[in-house]
């Protein structure tokens, strides 16, 4: 990866993608955005089981380089940007893996729109969050208009999308759009990587079955979501890991989940 783009994995298995432009807000230049993309598709072929996703210093993203992207008017310029970030977008959703935004500041513009590609967002009390396009006479780029509704409903998404106003943490995870709050006291991005561990306790394949599952409820017609989850179901049953939680409930002892090395 590139000094803009920062990607690791610890031998557990949790990933880490960080946005490293500190000075700029985290805002994406050109090949930010492909290092974006390229940190994504290393993430899954690193076999990651737990991906982070976070910036550095005092934001989390502040969407594509302004500076950089109002030299560029014509419409190429457009489909680029949302060619490459809705792609590396839909790449995040797909891995087959849990993926967690560690918001360690504010989430402006296609900032939000990163976040609501994650499974799981937690943030620090002190962030914000802004869907400014509007201010830009943009509308959202990377797929985050059709996410938005899906995790805060229509009538909510429709105001914060057509006012662009900024929300504080508490009001971002009373909507929804953040499921946890990390403590005062506590590093954002230590938090996710607490959160990550509890992850890890759990049966993988179960959780990326799960993730396809949820996934595919906002898009197939329910009848379609009845039929993969009977299918994800059955082909669970016989697993090692739902043959040891019934061993471990018969023997009331903890599970050890992940042994057969899946």
């Amino acid at each position: 990866m590139s000094r803009s783009i920062e990607f690791s994995i610890n031998a557990n298995g949790i990933a880490l993608l960080r946005v490293n432009r500190p000075a700029a807000r985290n805002a994406l230049t050109w090949g930010a955005q492909e290092e974006f993309a390229h940190a994504v598709a290393a993430a899954r072929s690193a076999a990651t089981r737990v991906l982070i996703v976070t910036g550095a210093g005092q934001a989390f993203v502040s969407g594509g380089d302004l500076k950089e992207l109002a030299g560029h008017p014509e419409a190429a310029a457009g489909e680029r940007l949302n060619r490459v970030m809705s792609d590396a977008l839909d790449g995040l959703i797909a891995l087959p893996c849990p993926v967690i935004a560690a918001v360690n500041g504010d989430a402006i513009g296609g900032g939000c729109e990163i976040l609501t590609a994650c499974d799981l967002r937690l943030a620090a009390p002190q962030a914000r969050f802004a869907f400014r396009q509007v201010h830009n006479g943009l509308t959202t780029g990377w797929g985050g208009a059709g996410r938005l509704v899906a995790l805060i409903g229509q009538s909510r998404a429709m105001e914060l999308l057509l006012t662009g106003r900024t929300l504080d943490a508490a009001e971002a995870q009373a909507l929804g759009l953040v499921h946890r709050l990390a403590p005062p006291d506590e590093d954002v991005v230590t938090a996710a990587y607490a959160w990550a561990d509890e992850l890890l306790c759990l049966p993988r394949r179960a959780l990326v079955a799960l993730k396809m599952l949820v996934h595919a409820a906002a898009h197939l017609p329910p009848a379609d979501t009845d039929r993969l989850e009977a299918q994800l179901f059955i082909n669970l049953w016989p697993s090692a890991d739902h043959l040891e939680a019934m061993a471990a409930f018969a023997e009331k002892r903890p599970p050890v989940f992940n042994r057969e090395g899946y």
